[in-house]
């Protein structure tokens, strides 16, 4: 059969002709992919060298760790028996305060221990307790004196040590012939590691020595959790990874071996490591134990480490055999297992050695060896693909300059083309069309410019608020004409909030007004006083929120004279004051729990006590509260009296805020530049087109406060008769410029200075320096000079402000004290009278 190969790839592998006749394609396919396959290759050999060594010292490093971390668990539960032997020597020395001790304990912690004896310096002060897993029993003294290697044979060696000093033994098996077992005598085996330590009295006489023995399968649990897959540092899933973890004493007898996790209760045995090796079975005290022959050397060298405190690593074919030839190499990591028996004094109990007896190391190194060839593989025809797929591009630029042409030529798109990389001469091409394309671009810009300039001419173009307002279906024109005192609008919103007025006016209840700031909360109440039978009344108005509580008490309430060091004359409080008319009570929901309670009473009896009298006086003034908070909701936590909000809701108006009828602002706007024609004097100035969608188009957080005080600024900025979308700023910092403040502010670079924190700070007074503001706060003491830069700034200050300047929660007595001293000092003066005192900087005080 004749092979044909696909038609795509014929021009490739065809290799006729010269070489310098060849496309760039064809070169790339052939030199390219055999370039890249030799740079693969080396790269693959190289990084498979470099990786195997990293991963043998890798696996070296773990194997060590592994040791390292036995060791130190092993470590840390001989010291933590330290602590608990430390502490039983402070207890009372009875059985069964030892076990409770014991009881106490988790049965974890309490399975370590098997045995806790006192031996006393005499009988009656000697007891054994033995852990049987179940429960912890008395043994018996005639047992404990008759047994081998029996507990209180070891208690000479402490005779005469330090408090401090804890013996350790050496590792036996012990036999307990008759113990209680679950309810049944029976012969109780173990091997433990014991613990003793002297016990003195206060007066520093011996009593005796306690002894508390560590069951060596926690040991042996120790290294068999560490061997598993169960191990903290275990790597990862491997077919054959085996690990065996061993412990041997200081004369190197192999005591046991890890087991299975699962073998938690199995005997302590060295079975598997006895195979094949020659030594000694059995030593006094430890019938299982077993000791290598002097013929293998690599043991006896890993023990004399060990007895010299080292640790260490070897490579075996076998537990403790050299490897020879072809033999495979295991790691055999060992570490010494330390006890203190006293701060400066470290015994050697033994050691633990692990042999990593896996495959993981040779199965890692195949699979990154079968990795790379793969990756070898894959790279070698991935270049082939690229070096074909990048020749077929880099012969295409012709035709994509063609089609790239073709479609600016059949669109209004003159954008310069930016093909590239291209060979020299394509890209002198490209240069030549793009010379044509940017004489192209020129003249689409010439009629964008003209575009832009009719539309900054619209943008720039006066606006005839009148006709505006009036072809505006939203806008009802009748109230436009004629506003409500101070209520201006003429959308859907401002024509209820009007009926709510001319409703309210009508009946004599009290009415609570509801809205944001800045959205005419006390036009609203005086629109409602002006409409009623008591126009003719007097409306008084009062910020709750803009005094403190006595001041606020004394404004409402009023006093009789003698009330107070200051009270030369009464005053009627605004309830009496507003008799025949209307008080307007804004910010209420800042009124403090005391004066909510006073208001209560007077709305409910309406009547009020002056300060410092003792008899009623009646009012008749309808009341008009305003608030820009739920006082409901303020309710429901406590900070506003539930009582006192229904009796002022009685009606209760919500003004709407200016997002939700902006259809109202260039009412508000037109209102409002008239307004400020009126107050200077001229003809009111014109506002563009662009400045109006500016005003529509933002979200008007203060609402119609916030509108005022932009025409305000952005009139005082303007040139001309026209606003200008660019003269329109908004104040991020809520900062209020009405007329007012401008002209203050346009007044003040020669004048007085101005107690407004909204202004600037106002200048030094005249004739004061720089170097007499020394003497002046030498002067002072220390409260005064606390609040002095505060009179500076301001030019003035109540006793109020300057309790809070000073802090500390100063007295008024103290307040009025101090500013009394600076009047009497020639540095402020006093005006007005009561809570409406004030105290001005003296212009001449410093010269």
């Amino acid at each position: 059969m004749r092979y044909s190969r696909p038609p795509l790839l014929d021009p490739v592998l065809r290799v006729e002709g010269s070489i310098f006749s060849w496309s760039i394609g064809k070169f790339l396919v052939l030199f390219g992919t055999l370039l890249m396959g030799a740079i693969l290759t080396v790269t693959v050999v190289l990084t498979y060298g470099t990786v195997s060594m990293y991963l043998d010292q890798a696996y070296s490093r773990n194997a060590h760790v592994r040791a390292l971390a036995q060791a130190h668990e092993i470590n840390r539960l001989l010291v933590a028996a330290r602590h608990d032997l430390d502490y039983l020597t402070r207890m009372p020395l009875t059985p069964e305060a030892m076990t409770r001790h014991l009881e106490a304990k988790s049965p974890e912690e309490r399975g370590r221990y098997r045995e806790i004896a006192f031996q006393g310096q005499t009988t009656a002060e000697r007891f054994v307790l033995v852990n049987t897993g179940s429960t912890v029993v008395s043994v018996p003294l005639d047992q404990i004196l008759g047994a081998k290697f029996a507990i209180f044979s070891g208690g000479d060696q402490v005779t005469g040590k330090e408090v401090d000093h804890i013996q350790i033994g050496d590792p036996m098996d012990v036999v307990y012939p008759s113990v209680h077992v679950q309810g049944t005598l029976s012969a109780l085996s173990m091997h433990v590691i014991r613990l003793t330590a002297p016990v003195y009295n206060g007066e520093k006489v011996m009593k005796g020595h306690l002894t508390l023995s560590v069951d060596l399968r926690s040991l042996r649990d120790i290294v068999s959790l560490h061997t598993s897959n169960q191990s903290p540092l275990y790597l990862f899933p491997q077919e054959s990874e085996h690990k065996k973890s061993f412990f041997f004493d200081g004369a190197g007898w192999l005591l046991f071996q890890s087991e299975a996790p699962d073998q938690r209760d199995a005997e302590l045995s060295v079975d598997l490591l006895r195979m094949g090796l020659q030594g000694d079975v059995g030593r006094p005290g430890f019938a299982s134990a077993f000791r290598p022959g002097s013929i293998h050397d690599l043991y006896w060298a890993m023990v004399a480490d060990i007895q010299a405190g080292r640790t260490g690593q070897v490579l075996v074919s076998k537990p403790f055999l050299t490897p020879a030839g072809s033999d495979r190499t295991l790691y055999l990591s060992y570490v010494p297992i330390v006890f203190g028996e006293r701060p400066e004094t470290r015994r050697i109990v033994g050691g633990i050695g692990c042999v990593d007896t896996s495959f993981v190391y040779m199965a890692s190194t195949y699979r990154i060896a079968g990795t790379l060839a793969i990756c070898l593989v894959l790279g070698i025809l991935l270049s082939f693909i690229s070096m074909y797929f990048i020749g077929r591009r880099l012969c295409r630029p012709l035709e994509q300059l063609r089609e790239a042409v073709e479609i600016r030529a059949s669109s209004d798109d003159a954008s310069p083309l930016a093909q590239g990389p291209l060979f020299h001469e394509i890209n002198l091409f490209q240069r030549a069309i793009n010379i044509l394309l940017m004489q192209l671009q020129i003249a689409r810009t010439d009629s964008l410019l003209h575009e832009g300039l009719l539309e900054g001419d619209r943008q720039r173009q006066a606006v005839e608020l009148d006709k505006e307002i009036y072809r505006n279906p939203l806008l009802d024109s009748r109230l436009v004409a004629m506003p409500l005192y101070g209520i201006v609008g003429g959308s859907q919103a401002v024509n209820g909030l009007r009926q709510q007025i001319h409703k309210a006016s009508r009946v004599l209840a009290d009415v609570l007004i509801v809205g944001e700031t800045g959205t005419g909360k006390e036009l609203a109440a005086e629109a409602i006083h002006s409409v009623s039978h008591r126009a003719n009344g007097p409306f008084i108005s009062i910020n709750c929120g803009a005094l403190d509580e006595n001041l606020l008490m004394d404004a409402l309430f009023g006093h009789v004279k003698g009330a107070f060091s200051d009270a030369h004359s009464e005053r009627k409080g605004a309830f009496v004051a507003a008799s025949g008319g209307t008080l307007h009570l804004d910010e209420i929901g800042n009124a403090s729990p005391k004066v909510q309670q006073a208001m209560l009473r007077a709305l409910s009896v309406r009547r009020i006590r002056p300060l410092g009298s003792d008899q009623d006086v009646a009012f008749d003034a309808r009341i008009i509260a305003a608030t820009n908070v739920d006082l409901l909701q303020l309710a429901t936590t406590g900070e506003f009296r539930e009582d006192l909000f229904y009796r002022l809701a009685v009606i209760t108006i919500n003004t709407p805020p200016l997002r939700e009828r902006k259809e109202d602002i260039p009412v508000l706007v037109n209102y409002f530049l008239e307004e400020n024609a009126t107050l200077s004097g001229g003809t009111p100035c014109r506002i563009s087109r662009g400045a109006l969608e500016k005003l529509t188009h933002h979200d008007w957080p203060g609402n119609v406060r916030e509108l005022k005080n932009c025409i305000t600024r952005s009139l005082a900025f303007a040139e001309g008769d026209l606003l200008l979308a660019e003269h329109i700023l908004f104040d991020e910092r809520g900062i209020e410029t009405t007329p007012e403040a401008i002209r203050l502010i346009e007044t003040e670079r020669g004048g007085q200075p101005t107690a407004s924190p909204m202004l600037p700070p106002p200048p030094m007074p005249e004739g004061v320096s720089a170097h007499q503001e020394p003497e002046v706060q030498a002067s002072l003491n220390p409260r005064q000079r606390k609040a002095w830069p505060l009179i500076l700034r301001n030019g003035l200050i109540t006793r109020t402000e300057y309790q809070a300047a000073v802090g500390d929660s100063i007295s008024v007595r103290t307040a009025q004290y101090d500013l009394h001293d600076l009047v009497t000092k020639g540095l402020l003066t006093k005006t007005g009278r009561g809570p409406s005192s004030r105290y001005l900087l003296c212009q001449d005080a410093l010269v």
